[in-house]
């Protein structure tokens, strides 16, 4: 998702800045000091995502800390080449920088780093079909963000273990994980997390047949994704809802859901989405709901 105008063009002056500061650095700098500033160079393009400068950028940087014998400074580097290849779906490629990355990280005691990087592995391994593989890399940062207490990244985890055991038909697992992440994210400042962890959890709950407990999660998605104008998980959200609804038997409630979710969908242009729900309002129409 590219960034707005305005911020390109913040983005864009940082750029200028850095590489007035980077041109200096060049001529006074330890090689560990330009490095560093060629790093925040790549971070920078990478916010524009122009990968290609990005690339360009951390490659220099990579030369810069073997030179200084800087092994974060590697580690740095190297995860941001392995993030520029998962961006050009060159997945093993970035699996391999990431590898690296992972044991300097590990080298440097930084228990953060080597979770993120562990994590950016696993989503490699699920974009190649390898989801067993990615599982046991989300599993791994898992407990290295527990270490460290970062909650919003074990919430965002947990999300994504719950994710693939839902893939899996294994409903009892993932609701367990999402039922850990949502506390997590209640205490964050993401709302688009928040409504995704309520939405999977109430997805999970319902597909057990726990239609009471998935109501309040999935009316909670709802309200979030309307309040963010994302129709596309609104409308997942509200068939939901209108499904435990009619599981229920509170078919007045079932139906305001499949009335609500109607437009949305004619909107995305899913014509057998949009049959399907007036059928069901049919249904109800001739039952006298």
């Amino acid at each position: 998702m590219h960034p707005p105008d305005t911020e390109r063009a913040h983005i864009a002056d940082a750029i200028q800045k850095q590489q007035n500061a980077l041109a200096s650095l060049r001529i006074t700098g330890a090689p560990a000091e330009v490095g560093q500033g060629l790093v925040t160079l790549a971070e920078l393009h990478g916010m524009l995502e122009d990968h290609a400068a990005s690339r360009e950028h951390y490659e220099e940087a990579l030369r810069f800390f073997k030179t200084a014998g800087n092994k974060p400074g590697q580690a740095q580097a190297l995860f941001g080449l392995g993030v520029v290849k998962a961006h050009f779906e060159d997945h093993r490629g970035a699996i391999e920088h990431m590898a690296l990355a992972a044991g300097l990280f590990n080298e440097a005691r930084d228990r953060d780093g080597e979770a993120l990087t562990r994590a950016c592995i696993g989503e490699s391994l699920r974009a190649m079909g390898e989801v067993d593989g990615a599982e046991e890399k989300y599993q791994e940062a898992l407990i290295l963000f527990r270490q460290t207490r970062n909650t919003e990244r074990m919430a965002r985890l947990l999300l994504d273990i719950g994710d693939l055991r839902m893939a899996k038909g294994e409903y009892e697992p993932a609701r367990k994980r999402f039922l850990e992440a949502v506390p997590l994210l209640e205490q964050g400042e993401d709302p688009e997390a928040l409504a995704l962890g309520h939405l999977l959890l109430g997805e999970s709950e319902g597909l057990l047949g726990h239609h009471d407990n998935a109501r309040p999660h999935l009316l909670r998605a709802v309200d979030v994704y309307e309040g963010l104008h994302d129709h596309v998980y609104e409308a997942r959200a509200r068939w939901d809802l209108g499904l435990s609804c009619y599981y229920l038997q509170d078919f007045p409630a079932a139906r305001a859901q499949f009335e609500a979710v109607l437009p949305l969908y004619e909107d995305q242009g899913r014509h057998e989405d949009v049959a399907k729900v007036k059928n069901i309002l049919a249904h109800f129409t001739a039952r006298g709901v």
